[in-house]
């Protein structure tokens, strides 16, 4: 392994210089070039503990955990470890195994290493003892309970409320005879018993076991032996519930509803346990990380504090729910995309349970509204649904051809109230009717290579060309800083051939590229009376910017999110913007070189474009029931994470906040951000010829970017051309409709 005297012998430097480059301290140009020159040559990375050591501090976090044979732990270490490595910390672990002694020794042992500080994950009942008493670093304790006396921060993983839930539904159903299994910890440390008892007084329905599937599997014998009747049973671990699920396998009682308290996982309990009670390790691994990062960073200010966090409570609804026997096929027009290809798939447990088949045909964005256009003007029923771009609802419905479903709206209400806040309104209703079901998600993100932005070299090489820190942009002006950076034509040495990967065809996903840079400048398209106003400073400056970006691109005609999803799974540009709908594929190990290397964060300028599409019925359809029935299965909450699994998305607000499917899509609290965020794209009035509403954004404005881009027209010409062409449109011109539709001007 090469030294940094190796680095300075084949620079021919002193060690020092070495050390300043390093450590940013030099702008000599030519001697920061030899200097890394010789660290390529050599692959020298620098050794932040070996730099740590002259200062008597480590860089290192110490971990102490009970064992990783529980996942639990694991994903906890995990995110830990991807968190601490973010902020230039490595981890040291060692496991207690539940031994006080082995946890103390471990202790000792750290603090001997003069570690930066130190997360103890403990089952033992942390007293007063005399070995904290010598630490002096920042500590962090997570557990089950509160401990006063703990020197340091206290995560308590609160089971209490959550359990106290699962305890009164049962009791609530007219269950009297509910079973415990757990272990004596959580048992008596979270204050399980007490509530438990409060509704199930008979202490021969507790069983105390030690947590492994061996014993659940004995215990659940045991109280069948025992009592002559159960109605449902709590298992206080997934090893227990194994167990449990086991013996009731052999007993045939395999319709007892069994309740877990394990992480969330729906591919192994659905169709497994009635329900869990579950607590995301990633969310405590952020929690404890960012409490003790604020420790290290700000000693003189940091005070300890307990912070409780609270499991959740699920109930698994099977996938079946909603279906019954139909008597008519279906057939529906479907958007070429990933949701669609999911709802096809999941569509054959449909087909099964129902006993008849569902059709889909796909096409392209515009193949699609032209057809329902077409529909509409025909009154034609040969599809009875169709998915509809969050653009095209206003124009669709005014051509007549979309089904009004408020008998579905006052019939479920409860339905409808389980989306993402605002999306009904947003993808479904018009003039305070409901004509669409929520569909596919429209959540616009910042993705980008996560380890580009964590090389110490590349931070060091950013902040001396542009004296600031190399850090996701939260502004265009510093994207476009970003992109130019990492973009191999203006900086040689850098990794990936591109800073960012555009769409640029004369299509709509140009000109949602250009709209929120538009409103982040402060640009409009119409104003507050529905007047254009696109003809103004703030829209040419919005131009440059993306025309900016597009210089850090590869410049390829990509005419699709896919397209430019690929080209960043690739890994050949270093970040991207893409809907959450078309981001899957991007950590899909299988198919993408940049899977578990994604960063994530909100779009730059914190406008963000609302996309997404509903499923509406034809007005025409000769089975519309049928279809309705269809679309709230289809849209319904317990198809959310089965859509999502392959390949598709999902408005259902539960998915976004379920504790697991993080490794899926980690990035799932960023899609709520930016629904939040997010603006619609705003329809003139064109009452008599609704059809070309969104010709304003998947042709004049493409079109007229497109020209400037070629050269054909400067900024200040092209937004000029694109007021004009929609007042145009507005006002019926008949060259400029004609030319939308496509036909020749003479």
């Amino acid at each position: 392994m090469s030294t940094i005297k190796d680095v300075a012998k084949l620079a021919n430097v002193s060690l020092g210089t070495v050390s300043n480059v390093l450590n940013g301290k030099t702008q000599n140009e030519e001697l920061i070039q030899r200097v890394e020159s010789a660290m390529k040559q050599l692959s020298y990375s620098p050794d932040a503990t070996a730099r740590s050591l002259k200062n008597t501090k480590s860089n290192t976090i110490g971990i102490i955990l009970p064992d990783v044979t529980q996942k639990f732990h694991t994903d906890f270490l995990m995110e830990l470890e991807r968190l601490f490595r973010g902020k230039g910390f490595g981890i040291s672990i060692k496991f207690s195994r539940n031994n006080r002694l082995i946890e103390r020794k471990s202790v000792e042992s750290f603090w001997e290493m003069r570690i930066a500080g130190m997360i103890l994950y403990s089952a033992l009942a942390q007293k007063a003892r005399e070995e904290w008493a010598q630490i002096h670093t920042p500590l962090l304790l997570v557990s089950r309970y509160d401990a006063a006396s703990f020197p340091g921060d206290n995560i308590v993983l609160d089971y209490s409320c959550a359990f106290s839930q699962v305890v009164k539904m049962l009791r609530g159903r007219g269950m009297l005879q509910v079973a415990l299994i757990i272990d004596r910890d959580l048992l008596e440390e979270a204050k399980l018993n007490r509530i438990f008892q409060e509704s199930f007084p008979d202490p021969a329905l507790i069983k105390i076991v030690d947590g492994s599937r061996e014993r659940g599997f004995q215990a659940m014998f045991e109280l069948c032996l025992s009592c002559s009747r159960i109605d449902s049973v709590i298992a206080g671990s997934p090893e227990i519930g194994e167990g449990v699920k086991k013996a009731l396998d052999m007993l045939k009682m395999t319709r007892l509803p069994v309740y877990v308290i394990k992480e969330s996982s729906w591919i192994d309990d659905t169709g497994t346990y009635a329900g869990e009670i579950s607590l995301s390790p990633r969310l405590v691994a952020r929690e404890a990380a960012n409490r003790l990062l604020q420790a290290i960073e700000n000693p003189q200010l940091h005070e300890s504090i307990t912070q409780y966090i609270p499991a959740r409570f699920e109930q698994t609804l099977p996938i079946q729910v909603g279906i019954q026997p139909a008597e008519e096929e279906l057939h529906f027009a479907m958007y070429d995309c990933s949701s669609a290809h999911s709802l096809e798939m999941l569509a054959m447990i449909y087909e099964k349970e129902s006993g008849k088949q569902i059709h889909f045909d796909l096409y392209s964005y515009r193949e699609l509204e032209e057809l329902l256009y077409q529909q509409s003007t025909s009154r034609d029923s040969r599809y009875d649904g169709f998915m509809m771009d969050i653009t095209w609802l206003e124009g669709l419905i005014e051509s007549g051809c979309v089904q009004n479903l408020d008998h579905l709206a006052a019939r479920f209400d409860s339905y409808l109230n389980g989306f993402i806040e605002g999306a009904v309104k947003d993808y479904g209703m018009y003039v305070e009717s409901l004509y669409g079901i929520p569909f596919m998600s429209g959540a616009q993100i910042l993705f980008y290579q996560r380890d580009l932005f964590e090389n110490r070299t590349l931070q060091m090489r950013f902040r001396r060309k542009y004296n600031a820190d190399l850090l996701p942009p939260e502004t265009w002006s510093q994207f476009n800083t970003v992109a130019e950076f990492f973009t191999q034509a203006y900086t040689p040495d850098s990794p990936v051939k591109y800073g960012t990967s555009i769409p640029m065809s004369g299509n709509v996903y140009i000109a949602i590229e250009y709209l929120s840079r538009l409103w982040s400048c402060g640009g409009q398209i119409f104003n507050s009376l529905g007047q254009v106003c696109i003809n103004s400073t703030n829209a040419m400056q919005a131009l440059k910017s993306l025309l900016k970006s597009y210089q850090y691109s590869s410049r390829r005609n990509l005419n699709s999110w896919n397209e430019v999803a690929d080209e960043f799974a690739q890994g050949n540009s270093a970040m991207v913007i893409l809907y959450s709908s078309d981001a899957g594929d991007i950590n899909n190990y299988t198919k993408s070189k940049t899977a578990g290397n994604i960063g994530y964060a909100p779009i730059p300028g914190g406008m963000p474009v609302l996309g997404g599409w509903s499923l509406g019925i034809n007005r025409y359809s000769k089975h519309q029931e049928e279809a309705e029935r269809f679309l709230l299965w289809a849209c319904g909450k317990q198809n959310s994470i089965p859509l999502s699994l392959l390949g598709g998305s999902t408005l259902r607000q539960e998915y976004y906040e379920r504790p697991d499917l993080e490794n899926l899509e980690p990035w799932k609290q960023v899609v709520l951000d930016s629904h939040r965020m997010s603006r619609k794209r705003a329809m003139p009035e064109i009452l008599d010829e609704s059809r070309f509403k969104n010709s304003i954004y998947t042709k004049i404005i493409p079109e007229e970017i497109l020209a400037v881009a070629e050269g054909q027209r400067s900024e200040a010409e092209a937004v000029q051309r694109m007021e004009e062409r929609i007042k145009a449109l507005i006002a019926g011109t008949y060259r400029e409709r004609d030319l939308l539709s496509g036909r020749k001007i003479k």
